[in-house]
């Protein structure tokens, strides 16, 4: 496996780089944060003129098509340099209308930045799509949906709901405008803008795929949502690791450096192993899933281990700081936060290893993730 970048990855890398050395500072980060959101609309549109929420979106709808490399890439760059959530939820919310329904009208207004999409799956008890009571019924010859979802990413600012729901003939998926969703806004860790949406008999605008279908691009859709967290987690790692290393060169206590104790030696170097586990295992998933190869647990052990390596390794980055790493001023507990937010969310330890453990003690042909 060649983990070098391609020259469009390096170019994707450089140009997300480019941008959050510029614009997403820490002082940016705080003054962003009590916008609604989450960013300003003259740095929303730099980001819709760099074609970022074209990435996922095929070009026959005006974007760019890339393939999951590519845009895992950008994942990887975009928690590096601590973009605003509420663009990357922007481009998950793509990337989901893009899996669920290439074909969607919608998916041209959401290239340009113009509409938002919002994924709605989880609901208070269980974020399993199959497992929902929000329910899909016809009404004559509409469409209505009934039920609540919770933790929306970009619940509160989004222009359309992408709605899993239960129907009779199986697992759902519909669009719905968003001016007809009641969304009440969830306080969260890292500031992300989730919201609890109640659908209230709401009218469907069109009900994108059903049954056994939708069961297969769900899967699909699942896998590289995760695939995306995995290597945020990776980006994170890197630049928690980049800062640590250069505060422990330049901070001094006892009349020297503290980076030559070897205490904290072991601490950076227990820290750089971890990376470069989480790494490989991140980028072997993603690269598996894009061959087409992947046999099921690729997913599931990097998700075992990279999730909790990413709040080991913040976790050691704070405690080799002091005091300098808790304070809002400091980068820091973005980083850190939203380490916690990526476990919880896409690669939750407990559902990882017992798929793992599945996979060794009860053979090969079992499902893995």
């Amino acid at each position: 496996m060649d983990l070098n970048p391609t020259p469009e990855q390096q170019a994707i890398a450089e140009s997300v780089r480019r941008w959050a050395r510029e614009h997403a500072r820490p002082e940016a980060l705080l003054r962003w944060e009590r916008l609604p959101r989450g960013i300003d609309d003259r740095s929303w549109e730099q980001c819709a003129n760099l074609g970022w929420f074209a990435l996922c979106v095929p070009p026959e709808r005006g974007g760019a098509g890339l393939a999951l490399p590519e845009v895992a890439m950008w994942f990887s760059e975009a928690a590096r340099g601590l973009v605003p959530l509420s663009v990357t939820n922007a481009v998950r919310g793509a990337h989901a209308l893009a899996v669920i329904d290439p074909e969607a009208e919608e998916l041209s207004a959401v290239a340009k930045g113009e509409a938002v999409v919002a994924v709605a799956v989880a609901e208070e008890h269980d974020r399993r799509p199959k497992l929902g009571r929000t329910r899909l019924e016809r009404r004559g010859t509409d469409w209505v949906v009934s039920g609540e979802k919770w933790y929306v990413g970009n619940g509160t600012l989004a222009t359309d709901h992408l709605l899993a729901a239960w129907s009779d003939e199986g697992l759902a998926w519909c669009l719905v405008d968003a001016r007809n969703v009641r969304v009440e806004p969830l306080r969260t860790f890292d500031g992300e803008r989730q919201a609890r949406a109640v659908y209230d008999n709401v009218p469907v605008r069109r009900v994108l795929v059903a049954g056994r279908l939708a069961d297969e691009r769900t899967q699909r859709w699942a896998r590289e949502q995760q695939a995306f967290a995995l290597v945020e987690m990776a980006g994170i790692m890197d630049a928690v690791i980049e800062r640590t290393v250069a505060y422990v060169k330049e901070r001094e206590q006892f009349g020297q450096k503290i980076g030559v104790f070897q205490a904290v030696q072991h601490q950076v170097a227990d820290m750089g192993i971890a990376y470069t586990a989480s790494r490989h295992l991140a980028w072997q998933a993603v690269t598996r899933l894009a061959a087409g190869t992947a046999g099921g647990w690729e997913l599931s052990v990097a998700a075992a281990f990279v999730a909790q390596a990413c709040k080991r390794v913040t976790q050691t980055a704070h405690h080799l700081h002091g005091g300098a790493g808790y304070v809002v001023e400091h980068p820091l507990h973005f980083y850190s936060e939203r380490a916690v937010t990526l476990c919880v969310r896409y690669a939750p330890e407990a559902t990882a290893l017992d798929a793992v453990a599945a996979y060794w003690l009860e053979g090969p042909g079992q499902p893995a993730s």
